[in-house]
């Protein structure tokens, strides 16, 4: 995020979708992929006066990609462990960043994506990944499919998220909330939380994925539920010097991107253009990703 210390700070009624709705992964995962038309928009924070990292919005043009519909899952990552032995660095290493009883973030040592502190199902997005075990998923799963997946760019997440570039301030649109956010649940496990009062999507922590309406796409979950890494590096200004087409971000940095917000923060964290960023090991109950592919 903006840096550690800001991370430690910030990390961590809607349309329900029917569980029997969501289809399973078929054979490959590019099955469940969505195409979205490429095309220009203008972006950032297209919606306030404010000073920013989401500024200076700046017009960007991308070309055709495949999205897939829902955030990785605990089911699928599993499948990747259980074939190659791996462990993620939250497992190697000394945990993953969870919330403790006075509302501030710890790394517990025995927190991992196979236990959260919290209930979950093979059907929730895993969390408590780094961007590199992001990474070495998706080399695996290249690998198994001989196929070129990889993460979303900042670019193409912000496109998506807003149904093609339109002025989505979430991406379920700009009217009350339908996605898994910090609300009147999850204040009932955290009281300490900053949440969006007034509003209870019936889960304290992740929700299965495809649990509440998809966007104008198709597309499940971008605001709200968990941050998804990007492959972006982060750069003071880069708004302001972006290439129109395509951009990916600067060659090197420090952090790597985050988007989308999450079950455990306020909702000016599911803006659509809101940035957020950390060291590509970092870890938190609240991060996880999804994957893209470009067109064949």
């Amino acid at each position: 995020m903006r840096n550690i210390s800001f991370a430690l700070v910030v990390l961590c009624s809607a349309l329900l979708i029917p569980a029997s709705a969501v289809p399973e992964f078929g054979q490959t995962y590019f099955d469940n992929m969505l195409l979205v038309k490429g095309g220009c928009f203008r972006m950032g924070d297209i919606f306030r006066d404010l000073p920013s990292s989401e500024k200076p919005v700046h017009e960007v043009c991308v070309d055709d990609y495949y999205i897939s519909r829902y955030e990785i899952t605990i089911g699928d990552f599993r499948k990747f462990t259980e074939e190659t032995g791996y462990k993620t660095e939250a497992e190697a290493q000394d945990g993953c960043h969870s919330w403790v009883g006075d509302g501030t973030l710890k790394k517990i040592r025995e927190h991992n994506w196979r236990n959260t502190g919290f209930p979950q199902t093979d059907r929730e997005p895993v969390v408590c990944l780094s961007w590199n075990d992001a990474d070495n998923y998706i080399r695996w799963l290249n690998q198994k499919e001989g196929r070129r997946y990889r993460l979303l760019t900042e670019a193409e997440w912000e496109y998506a998220a807003r149904s093609r570039g339109k002025e989505y301030l979430y991406s379920w649109g700009n009217e009350g909330p339908s996605g898994n956010i910090a609300d009147e649940s999850v204040a009932e496990e955290l009281p300490a939380l900053s949440i969006w009062k007034g509003v209870r999507d019936g889960y304290a922590y992740t929700a299965p994925v495809g649990s509440f309406r998809p966007n104008d796409l198709g597309i499940y979950d971008m605001s709200g539920n968990v941050y998804e890494w990007v492959g972006d590096w982060q750069k003071d200004g880069y708004y302001a010097m972006s290439p129109r087409n395509n951009p990916r971000g600067p060659d090197s940095g420090r952090y790597k991107l985050m988007r989308g917000g999450a079950w455990d923060l306020e909702p000016d964290t599911a803006r659509t253009t809101s940035r957020y960023w950390n060291i590509a090991g970092g870890r938190a109950v609240c991060i996880g990703f999804r994957i893209a592919h470009p067109v064949p």
